[in-house]
């Protein structure tokens, strides 16, 4: 494509909803059939796809919600009108039939000499892509053909099944309020004469049990966000979307009216993190789902719901409650599709067992978790028995023990983000600078709360982790139970921000291993040549970005970082970054492995010694990867090419470069090499070196420092060996230094 998809359908939304006419904003009347279909497969398009057409309809005034390709446009007897151009669409395929091999890879044929194939599922999702057209754009198509608009009755009688079978507790006040809230998991509504028609009743309520899909119970999305927030927006667009989707499914309209006051928030939210959108779409999808899976449970049930609803009313009066006694069918379990990605590794249930009674849980098969400190049951074992200690969640009370200010900063500093002072609390993001930034970047961002038990959101843009953080509590006035409560509901959000993590790396993989297989091999960059190196084993996209690999030891992929044109970095959101490496060079050929930051400096590296050289991409992960390749090579040199932030360090600043460098080369037992610049040299890294000084005297300065470093390594070791304070006579050892810098030397000029 042109243009990145991702980007591409943000962007146009992000306008759109500026303008207030992005599809979830925009009013549609009752019976509209406003959501794009494919006539000659009778199939409506889905997700993010839907969106996109939807959009693209409107900033092109299609008034017809039909969609086809080009071939089926001619198998219709129609044709795409000269110089119309196809809107470009999406697809991930899970499984698919492949041809059935024998055991030397030759097709197998069946008794009448045809091609057999079985259904396959793909370890990694097959992208894809398709153009379509839009009726308006395409001469010889008959006019859509009118779908049966449902009577006033029929929409209620559909919506309100809906209701029964969900068993959704909804409650009628008066006012103004609609509003779904999870710890009580309630709807609460004003009450039904206070709406102008029942479709804007059934509107309203399947809007809040969109939310109410997201309980642990059911969906198990994050709702707890407080109101203003960026999650709290996230939230409220997954539901709007999947308003606009029943809507026009139930046939009973769309009115956006009242969420009107979230678009500039989803304005923020995109254009911070454009693959929102496509997220927000498929749990918008899974939404639908699950609502219209109560409809379905009706017209399966028949007569025997009858007869157990008519039997159950007998039951009330006979109990004397009356035959209007409300009777709610339990929802049906929804299943995930089979995929590993989508299934914990360890699912656990934690539990609040105060200490008498840990005899009596661990009798019942409970297991005590050392590290949470806290007893959980085993995945696959059953609840039944537990329900005495499951935890009841936020019915604690918490005294936070310490100014919350103090404690989220040590979490802040912990994460890589340099603070000056306390953190700014008030619920907004935050921009600020991370180790190993250079000046005015902001590589870090933060948002905390103050407001319940203090908590916040960090990010480091560098590294990629996330984490949430929490105010620690004042548990000595807790009783046991409390405390137990308390201990129990720390580990389980833990343990479920660990496997929601992990799932979000499985599924980020199969995302970058799509967008790599796509991309195209480079040789020649605007960064490359600016930095004056080649491309080892990199890809470039449509938008002209580098794509450099993170792998694993095992070389599977887990992001990628992203190089522009102009040099900005950017990593694949989501992905797994710690440990994550890049490798330039043969790393089977002996001898030294060099590790190094970023990109241009193990290119450059590499191309000064012709040794192996490693890319961390960042100083923070420097200990991370010595410490994979010091397992697999326990015998090889290792060092560690740190950058020299010697500017800073004049400055009274941390020299960022050189620390994490140590530190990494101590923890392995490798050899640090760090270039030596002038006092008014801008420079830090190698690739710096070379710009300014050559690639001659940048690689005597490297033998020197393998020289130095070397020397330093034998001399440390003697020391320790001989429990001497003086400096040992190194004549012996002179000449194995003198022999090794001889063979870097020649590793050098090959």
């Amino acid at each position: 494509m042109a243009t990145d998809y991702v980007e591409q359908v943000a962007g146009a939304l992000i306008e759109q909803l500026k303008a207030g006419t992005a599809p979830w904003v925009k009013p549609w009347q009752p019976g509209e059939r406003f959501m794009p279909y494919n006539p000659t497969t009778g199939n409506e398009y889905h997700g993010m796809n839907a969106l996109w057409l939807m959009s693209r309809a409107e900033s092109h005034g299609y008034g017809d919600a039909r969609w086809m390709t080009y071939r089926q446009a001619l198998e219709s007897g129609a044709q795409v009108r000269k110089g119309e151009k196809g809107t470009a669409i999406q697809y991930w395929k899970w499984q698919g039939l492949e041809p059935v091999r024998d055991e030397y890879g030759r097709p197998v044929l069946d008794a009448e000499g045809n091609l057999m194939r079985q259904l396959v599922r793909y370890e990694r999702p097959r992208v894809w892509s398709a153009a379509v057209f839009n009726a308006a754009q395409i001469d010889g198509l008959p006019p859509a053909a009118a779908r049966p608009a449902l009577a006033e009755w029929e929409r209620r009688e559909t919506a309100e099944a809906i209701l029964a079978n969900a068993g959704a507790a909804i409650r009628h006040v008066p006012g103004d309020r609609a509003f779904y809230r999870l710890a009580e998991d309630t709807i609460t509504l004003p009450a039904r004469n206070q709406f102008p028609t029942a479709d804007g009743y059934y509107a309203t309520v399947l809007h809040e049990l969109g939310h109410w899909t997201g309980h642990p119970s059911r969906l198990a999305r994050d709702l707890a966000h407080p109101f203003g927030s960026e999650g709290y927006a996230r939230e409220e667009l997954r539901a709007e979307i999947a308003s606009l989707m029943l809507s026009e499914q139930l046939g009973i309209g769309h009115d956006p009216g009242q969420h009107a006051a979230y678009v500039a928030s989803w304005i923020e939210v995109l254009q911070r993190d454009p693959r929102e959108i496509f997220r927000a779409a498929v749990d918008a999808e899974k939404i639908t789902g699950l609502v219209r899976s109560f409809e379905r449970e009706r017209s399966q049930q028949g007569e025997r719901a009858q007869e157990s609803t008519l039997e159950r009313s007998g039951e009330a009066e006979a109990a004397g409650q009356g035959g209007d006694a409300a009777v709610r069918i339990r929802p049906p379990v929804l299943i995930e599709e089979d995929h590993p990605s989508m299934t914990p590794n360890d699912a656990r249930t934690y539990l609040a067992v105060p200490y008498a009674e840990k005899d009596d849980a661990k009798a019942l098969g409970a297991k005590w978790d050392r590290q949470a400190k806290a007893w959980f049951v085993p995945a696959g074992v059953a609840l039944d028995a537990f329900q005495p200690w499951l935890p009841v969640k936020d019915q604690v009370h918490i005294a936070v023990e310490i100014d919350p200010r103090a404690a989220f900063v040590e979490a802040l500093r912990d994460a890589g983000l340099q603070i000056d002072g306390l953190p700014r609390m008030d619920g907004q993001l935050h921009r600020v600078p991370v180790e190993g930034d250079r000046a005015h970047q902001r590589s870090g961002a933060y948002t905390g709360h103050l407001d319940g038990r203090p908590s916040g959101f960090i990010q480091n843009f560098r590294t990629g982790a996330k984490t949430t953080w929490t105010a620690t509590a004042q548990v000595e006035a807790l009783g046991a139970q409390d405390r137990a409560q308390l201990a129990a509901e720390a580990a389980q959000k833990r343990h479920d921000r660990a496997a929601e993590r992990e799932h979000l790396y499985e599924r980020t993989a199969q995302e970058v291993e799509a967008i790599w297989t796509t991309a195209t091999p480079v040789e020649a960059h605007p960064y490359l040549a600016e930095k004056g190196v080649g491309a080892h084993g990199l890809r470039q996209d449509a938008l002209e970005r580098l794509l450099v690999p993170v792998r694993d030891a095992d070389g599977k992929m887990w992001s990628i970082q992203r190089i522009g044109p102009d040099g900005f970095k950017k990593f694949y959101e989501g992905g797994r970054i710690e440990g994550g490496h890049h490798v330039i060079g043969n790393l089977d050929q002996p001898g030294p492995v060099l590790i190094a930051e970023g990109y241009a400096t193990a290119a450059t590296l590499h191309e000064l010694t012709d040794m192996p050289a490693v890319m961390a991409f960042n100083a923070g992960n420097l200990a991370a990867v010595a410490q994979i390749y010091r397992e697999r090579f326990p015998d090889r040199p290792i060092y560690i090419a740190g950058d020299n932030d010697h500017r800073r360090e004049a400055e009274g600043k941390p020299n960022v470069g050189r620390e994490k460098a140590e530190q990494a080369a101590a923890l392995i037992g490798g050899l640090v090499l760090l270039p030596a610049f002038g006092e008014n040299d801008a420079g830090s890294d190698w690739n710096d070196l070379v710009r300014s000084e050559g690639r001659e005297a940048a690689r005597q300065q490297l033998r020197g420092a393998i020289a130095v470093a070397e020397r330093e390594q034998i001399v440390a070791r003697l020391h320790e060996a001989n429990g001497r304070e003086q400096e040992p006579d190194l004549s012996h050892s002179s000449v194995q230094t003198a022999d090794r810098t001889q063979t870097a030397d020649m590793e050098m000029e090959r």
